[in-house]
């Protein structure tokens, strides 16, 4: 049988606890009780076996109380508890009143009973169908001495005993199988999870090549393209060497630290863009490598769109850093545009700009109006 997982194993320890505790209630209870209905000369040896019945009880469930969820009883300790409970049923002539007719409805047959059901749930089914058997077999044997070879009602007590069995057995498989159902169901929807955050972080890594493929080569050809830049400029080349250092695999797959300096990337940004940025750059300024990664793509995809359409040379970029709140924005006085009127086919902003700072865990917004310039504003948060 497969190891227990989780909730198969949680639910084997709650159920064998409450056999244990089930069968040491009756034994304690039903035995003290038992002890008020005996006279005589019998009444002190009934008092010396109910007590070491109920001493080698209270330590057999205790033992019980420790085994680990999945795994059943069995060994010495098996065997000790059969023959302490067959010998105590078997002198039932000692332990119940003479005048008491032993057809199942005394205190020894709430002990063979809970004892029979207990073990279904603490033995595997061969050993808890053998030792059903011999209980009954105990039982019976303390019947007939008890009654002089006059069973009474026999043997109506021993098919109820094993029926017992039988449910209780029923029950625990029941119980077993439930929980491997769960654990089943849990392990589905942890395959189906990893499965969507494999997809999901595909997906991301898939977006992310295309936005640095478009800020990059597909930006730098567009502005040779429109004339934009001189084909043979010294900013051309180096632009190139820096897209292709940016698209190569190799670079892609480092990891970057985990805490990056923005001022220093933003000053490198702008003094390696198409056009003038004033830009007071702070003196470092400290940022997770996700978001800082994300803020400076954006303000170098900002600054590309100020070459390629605001027909203007310049640009002002402004980092306010306050609790925790950190705010970009990078604003040009060119001839602006209508964000309405973008086609849908065009990418730049909302995929190198929006949805960049949004996988990043920031907001990303462009603001503009024929004539009235641009204004990209990049927001993100410490949380």
């Amino acid at each position: 049988m497969p190891e227990p997982q989780p909730v198969e194993r949680s639910m084997l320890r709650i159920s064998r606890r409450w056999a244990a505790y089930s069968r040491l209630v009756v034994t304690v209870g039903c035995g003290s009780i038992g002890l008020f209905l005996v006279e005589g000369t019998r009444l002190l040896t009934a008092a010396i076996v109910t007590a070491g019945l109920i001493a080698w009880t209270l330590v057999f469930c205790l033992r019980l109380l420790r085994l680990p969820g999945g795994e059943p009883v069995g060994g010495l300790w098996l065997t000790a508890d059969l023959a302490v409970v067959c010998g105590v049923l078997a002198g039932q002539y000692w332990l119940i009143p003479p005048n008491s007719v032993p057809d199942g409805t005394g205190w020894m047959n709430a002990l063979v009973a809970m004892t029979i059901v207990s073990y279904q749930w603490h033995t595997s089914a061969r050993v808890g169908a053998l030792a059903a058997v011999l209980l009954v077999a105990g039982y019976w044997v303390g019947i007939e001495g008890a009654t002089g070879g006059e069973g009474g009602t026999w043997p109506a007590p021993a098919i109820w005993l094993l029926a017992d069995a039988v449910l209780s057995r029923g029950l625990f498989v029941m119980v077993r199988r439930g929980g491997r159902r769960a654990d089943e169901v849990l392990a589905a929807g942890d395959r189906e999870r990893a499965a969507a955050e494999v997809s999901r972080a595909r997906r991301a890594d898939e977006r992310e090549h295309l936005a640095t493929l478009h800020d990059t080569a597909a930006a730098t050809l567009l502005m040779v393209g429109q004339g934009t830049v001189p084909r043979r400029s010294e900013w051309l080349q180096q632009q190139a060497r820096r897209d292709l250092q940016m698209l190569d695999p190799e670079v892609r797959a480092v990891r970057p630290a985990p805490v990056l300096d923005l001022a220093t990337m933003l000053a490198e940004t702008t003094a390696a863009g198409g056009v003038a940025v004033s830009y007071r750059p702070p003196q470092t300024l400290m940022l997770p490598s996700m978001p800082a990664i994300a803020i400076r793509d954006s303000v170098r995809e900002a600054l590309a769109n100020v070459a390629r359409h605001a027909s203007v040379s310049e640009a002002d970029l402004s980092v306010q850093h306050d609790h925790g709140r950190l705010v970009v924005e990078i604003r040009d006085r060119g001839r602006g545009f209508d964000p309405s009127q973008v086609p849908l086919h065009r990418r730049g902003i909302a995929e190198s700009i929006v949805s960049r700072m949004h996988r990043a865990g920031g907001t990303g917004s462009v603001t503009s109006a024929p004539g009235r310039g641009t204004v990209v504003r990049l927001e993100w948060a410490d949380a």
